[in-house]
């Protein structure tokens, strides 16, 4: 997550030099005065072994500036940390372009938001309904995201985040609630169609 905001920045942040060397925490890294952002982060999700971002390009370059800083300093990290050697990642990053206007840029925030569900409940699509509470608290629970912003909770991961960058879909914490029910109920409807 410190990576997240530290490594969208034009200026060059080692992060092992911001908590060994400068002693910063974990919440003063997430404010740290960064300069100009690379990209706009409007939604995001760590997993166990892959992550999804949902991003804005806005500097040239931005995008894979971005994620060549994300994944280089992981990389060290965990290679630092691990005392090992050698590349992470099998091969460059994913990325489709959308329009502003696109309806596929809405269908992604529930994509990213609801992808913590496979590591709680691996058959979620067969469980779910759209008053599942388990589910629910999982996500509200699940640190390693965004949702938490969109739900409206208050903490420091929600300076990685700039949503006004990004359409309008939810005008507040109900509409982005009511958009994942909607969501989850869509996700239903074509897991039955594949199905029959």
């Amino acid at each position: 997550m410190m990576l997240l905001y530290v490594s969208n920045s034009k200026e060059t942040f080692r992060l092992d030099n911001l908590i060994n060397r400068l002693d910063k925490t974990f919440n003063e890294i997430l404010v740290l005065d960064k300069g100009e952002s690379l990209v706009s982060i409007g939604a995001w999700c760590l997993m166990i072994n892959h992550f999804h971002l949902l991003v804005r390009q806005e500097v040239d370059g931005g995008i894979t500036k971005f994620m060549r800083k994300l994944g280089v300093g992981y990389s060290m990290f965990f290679n630092i940390k691990y005392q090992r050697k050698g590349a992470l990642f099998g091969g460059l990053f994913k990325a489709k372009l959308i329009g502003k206007d696109d309806g596929y840029m809405k269908h992604l925030f529930g994509y990213i938001h609801l992808n913590p569900l496979d590591i709680e409940f691996p058959s979620w699509k067969e469980q779910i309904n759209k008053t599942s509470i388990m589910m629910r608290e999982f996500l509200e629970s699940y640190r390693y995201s965004s949702y938490q912003e969109y739900v409206g909770k208050d903490r420091i991961e929600k300076n990685i985040i700039e949503r006004k960058n990004f359409p309008e879909y939810f005008t507040d914490h109900q509409s982005f609630e009511d958009f994942i029910g909607n969501y989850f109920d869509m996700e239903l409807d074509r897991d039955s169609r594949l199905t029959h």
